[in-house]
C-alpha cells in the first residue's frame, strides 16, 4: 500500500486527544486474536489444533498459492495455526509491532476494497474526469510551448533618444558576449548581464518565463524567442514594449497531438489521489468522526527531535 494512502486514511480515522499540556494518561494494551476467523456461515471446520479451527477456506487460499495437493495445503494451515498459538503464548499478540502491522494491514484493506479496486482506470472517476477532459480539451493539441529567460534593459517611456541609444547599446553588448554559445543556462545570461550592465546607470531586469505558447507572449518578444534555433542559445537584441531585451530560450514542451483516452491516462494519477481525498473525507463526514490536533505536544514533540 502506497505511504500516502495509509497515513490520509489513519489521521483521518485515528482520532485524537484533547488539547492538554499534561501527559496523555495511560491506555490499556490491546490485543489482536490469534483464533482464525471463519469465512463466512459456509466455511468447514476441517481440523483443529488444540481446540481451535482450521478453516476450508485456508486450504483453499494454499492451493491457489501454489500449494500441489489439498493434502499439503491443510498440512500448511495446520503449521500456520501451531505457530500463530506458539506467537500468542510468547506475547506478541499485544507486540506494539504486530498491532501497528496488523492496523496497517487492516488499512491497506479498507482503501484496497472500498477505493483502489473501484478506481482502476480513467473512466472509474466519472463525472470527475469527464469534467477535468472538458476543462483541458486543449491539451489534446498542444502547441510549440518554450520557456525563456530575459535580461531587459528598461527603457521608460517618456525616456529621451540619448537614453534609448545608451540602453540598446548595453543589449548589444550582452549579447555580443554571449552570441554563437550554445548551451547556456539562465545563470549565463544574468551573470553577463550585470557583469555588462555595472555602473552604467541603466535598470536591468532579469526575469524566467514559464513556458509558453507564441500566441500568448508579446508579438516582437514571441516573434524572436521562436525564431531561435535551439535550446541554449540567445536572440539578438530585441525592442519590447518594455526596454531592451535579450533573450534565452531555456526548455518548455515541443508540440503534441493527442487522443482524449491518452491524456486521460495521463492524469489519472493526480485525479486519483485528488478522489482518494475526497472520499477520505467523506468518510469522516458519513461516520462523524472528530479529528483533534493537541498543537501544545505537537510542538514539544517537534522541538524534542
Amino acid at each position: 500500500m502506497r505511504p500516502w494512502l495509509l497515513f490520509v486514511l489513519a489521521a483521518a480515522c485515528g482520532g485524537g486527544s484533547s488539547p492538554s499540556d499534561e501527559a496523555p494518561p495511560q491506555r490499556a494494551v490491546p490485543t489482536i486474536s490469534a483464533i482464525a476467523p471463519r469465512e463466512g456461515p459456509d466455511d468447514l471446520e476441517v481440523a483443529k489444533v488444540n481446540g481451535r479451527p482450521v478453516w476450508g477456506s485456508c486450504v483453499r487460499a494454499q492451493v491457489s498459492r501454489g500449494a500441489k495437493t489439498r493434502e499439503a495445503a491443510l498440512d500448511e494451515c495446520i503449521q500456520f495455526e501451531l505457530m500463530a498459538q506458539v506467537a500468542e503464548q510468547r506475547g506478541l499478540a499485544s507486540d506494539p509491532t504486530v498491532i501497528e502491522t496488523t492496523r496497517t494491514e487492516m488499512v491497506s484493506r479498507e482503501v484496497a476494497v472500498d477505493f483502489e479496486d473501484k478506481t482502476q482506470k480513467p473512466a472509474d472517476l466519472g463525472e470527475r474526469m469527464t469534467k477535468w477532459l472538458t476543462d483541458n480539451a486543449w491539451r489534446m493539441h498542444r502547441p510549440d510551448l518554450r520557456a525563456s529567460s530575459y535580461a531587459r534593459v528598461n527603457v521608460a517611456k517618456d525616456a529621451t533618444p540619448e537614453v534609448e541609444a545608451t540602453a540598446k547599446a548595453l543589449a548589444e553588448k550582452i549579447a555580443a558576449a554571449l552570441a554563437g554559445q550554445v548551451g547556456l543556462f539562465p545563470a549565463d545570461l544574468k551573470e553577463t548581464a550585470e557583469r555588462l550592465g555595472k555602473d552604467t546607470g541603466l535598470k536591468l531586469d532579469i526575469q524566467d518565463v514559464k513556458a509558453s505558447a507564441q500566441s500568448s507572449l508579446d508579438a516582437p518578444y514571441a516573434e524572436a524567442l521562436y525564431t531561435v534555433p535551439e535550446v541554449g542559445r540567445i536572440t539578438g537584441p530585441v525592442r519590447t514594449h518594455w526596454g531592451w531585451d535579450v533573450i534565452l530560450w531555456n526548455g518548455g514542451l515541443p508540440p503534441k497531438e493527442s487522443t482524449r483516452d491518452e491524456i486521460a491516462a495521463e492524469v489519472f494519477p493526480e485525479l486519483r489521489r485528488a478522489a482518494f481525498q475526497y472520499w477520505v473525507n467523506g468518510l469522516v463526514k458519513q461516520l462523524g468522526l472528530k479529528i483533534e490536533v493537541d498543537t501544545a505536544l505537537l510542538a514539544r514533540l517537534e522541538a524534542a527531535s
